[in-house]
């Protein structure tokens, strides 16, 4: 089983720049432990689910419109916004 201690005597023989990037490694490993603990507490409220194959039908039902059905309902929609103001 390794240690610190024997962690520390392998990295006494170690020069400079090799020990930064031990350090560098390490640094990052304590994060990906840190994000792990943030993934799980995200979970408890967001849980993991399927992704939808595109594939699949949407829940909802659309209407399809022409351009011209469209340009109406910008226009209608921003005259409301319009009088809201």
């Amino acid at each position: 089983m390794i240690t610190a201690e024997l962690i520390y005597e392998k990295a006494k023989m170690l020069d400079s720049y090799t020990l930064q990037e031990v350090a560098d490694f390490l640094d990052f490993v304590a994060s990906k432990k840190d994000m792990r603990k943030l993934q799980e507490d995200k979970r408890k409220y967001f849980p993991v689910v399927a992704i939808e194959s595109p594939d699949q039908k949407p829940n909802l039902s659309t209407k399809v419109l022409s351009v011209e059905e469209m340009n109406a309902a910008i226009e209608y929609e921003a005259s409301r916004q319009h009088d809201n103001d």
